[in-house]
């Protein structure tokens, strides 16, 4: 089962994702980008689910730390705004960017972690 890592510091929609992502997942969860960069020194993830706006900075930052650090793992970047100058930096990245209220927001999660339907 693919390792999955969902960041957001709203506790409440993180334990949503949580509980509906581990029916795809095996999910790591992260209140933060520090605490993120924990999970990430300690467990080998397959894709990480990120908010933006976060209490100790955004999931932008995180995605530019972990791309310093050279990890290549799929990001996907999540906002409750539609931002187009943010879906463009994300990109940038190496990362993809993702509404929090698209319909299909799972399966841009499930896509992002398993690039073959066939796994």
């Amino acid at each position: 089962m693919k390792k999955l890592l969902v960041v957001d510091d709203n506790l409440d929609y993180l334990e949503f994702l949580v509980s509906v992502l581990k029916k795809h997942f095996e999910v790591y969860e992260a209140a933060g980008v520090k605490e993120a960069l924990q999970v990430l020194e300690n467990a080998e993830i397959d894709a990480i689910c990120s908010d933006f706006n976060m209490k100790d900075g955004t999931g932008l930052d995180l995605l530019r730390e972990i791309r310093q650090r050279d990890l290549t793992t799929p990001f996907l970047l999540m906002s409750g705004d539609d931002d187009v100058m943010l879906e463009k930096e994300t990109k940038y990245y190496g990362g993809v960017f993702c509404c929090k209220t698209d319909y299909d927001f799972i399966a841009k999660v499930k896509a992002l972690a398993n690039p073959d339907p066939e796994t």
